[in-house]
């Protein structure tokens, strides 16, 4: 039997939603019947196992499926940050050998192999290991992923495409991830008539869903290298939003009643800005630039169970720094795995998918 394989990608590096896509479309073809496979040839060391630095997707899908394989057999090369540096410039050839390897390890025994890109398509083109040419390598065809919204995402899908295209790699559509509710219907209309025209479809809109995006109090003090000072037992809040406590004190508190579910941003000299945050709908206070809170500022904090992170960036950088933060879905959170497999299942038309990919169950074990 040829294996059959699909590879998950970004349209750019501000998309995201490709994980989740993954746990729904896994969770989909398993109960359709086919023996379904993960592997992320490219990720991004944010773990580690057995002292080894891994991807923690890799780990995510080892549990999920219950794969035999470590996590750095799952997603065999790591990307840092400065990943130019730690890269021989002619070691395409040791990363074909080390991913065909994995790959082979990994997708034994199954008949359908989802591949996760580690970001948008053209990272890792310095050195071999963008999508388009490990789409390639490994006969995938790719599904795209936007959470875009706004027009240009159309044009952004489109250029992907084009790029796809010129490496030989079957485009199979894209799917809008995270759209605001009232923007749906345009999305489904207008974005899906217009990439029609230019032959690509629209497999799935799906829609936001703060409980599976917002990040956790402590998944902010982990992306701020924070330190949570107190009540971080509550540090499994969702934090929906930011505002940044910069105004007169005596306006603070109508300022924060426009938002729940927040991250207050602001200084420890400023505890008048802090108590007034607290006595509103907050999540958790970020104090900047290092300056400790005073005494009553964390007693009030612990009586009312709002933890306080204390990062030594200052408040623009702050700002900056989690403006983009989305909530990872890790192992063991079986609220956000299975809150993604329901929408995945309501909103991707995984039929479709089954039909260009040729991997229905039926199909595949006449091909066995």
């Amino acid at each position: 039997m040829v294996l059959k394989s699909l590879m998950v990608a970004c349209v750019t590096h501000e998309s995201y939603g490709k994980t989740a896509l993954c746990i729904g479309l896994t969770g989909e073809f398993t109960r359709r019947g086919l023996r379904v496979g993960y592997f992320k040839p490219v990720g991004i060391p944010l773990a580690k196992v057995e002292g080894k630095p891994v991807d923690e997707d890799a780990v995510l899908f080892k549990e999920i499926l219950g794969l035999e394989a470590p996590p750095w057999r799952i997603a065999p090369i790591l990307l840092k940050y400065r990943y130019l540096e730690d890269t021989p410039p002619l070691g395409r050839r040791g990363f074909d050998e080390e991913i065909a390897g994995a790959y082979r390890e990994v997708s034994r025994g199954r008949d359908l192999m989802i591949l996760e890109s580690a970001r948008e398509l053209s990272l890792g083109s310095s050195t071999g290991l963008s999508v388009p040419r490990l789409a390639r390598k490994m006969s995938s065809k790719v599904l795209l992923v936007s959470s875009r919204c706004e027009d240009r995402a159309v044009d952004e899908v489109i250029n992907a495409c084009t790029s796809l295209s010129c490496k030989q790699v079957g485009l199979l559509g894209v799917v809008f991830n995270n759209i605001p509710e009232h923007l749906m219907g345009r999305v489904k209309e207008v974005f899906r008539e217009t990439l029609s025209l230019h032959g690509i479809p629209v497999l799935g809109v799906i829609p936001e869903s703060i409980a599976l995006t917002a990040p956790t109090v402590g998944e902010v003090a982990a992306a701020l290298d924070g330190e949570i000072l107190c009540s971080d037992k509550a540090s499994s809040r969702r934090v929906e939003t930011y505002m940044v406590g910069a105004m007169a004190a005596e306006a603070a508190i109508a300022y924060f009643r426009r938002a729940k579910g927040k991250a207050v941003i602001t200084s420890g000299d400023r505890p008048e800005i802090a108590l007034a945050a607290l006595e509103t709908d907050t999540s958790t206070l970020i104090l900047t630039d290092n300056i400790y809170p005073e005494e009553r500022l964390r007693a009030k904090a612990e009586e009312k169970g709002i933890p306080i992170i204390l990062v030594s960036y200052d408040a623009y950088t702050t700002v900056q720094r989690v403006r983009e933060l989305v909530g990872r879905i890790r192992a063991g959170d079986r609220h956000r795995i299975d809150l993604a497999h329901r929408l995945v299942r309501e909103n991707v038309d995984v039929e479709a998918i089954a039909d260009f990919l040729g991997a229905r169950a039926t199909r595949l074990r006449r091909e066995t």
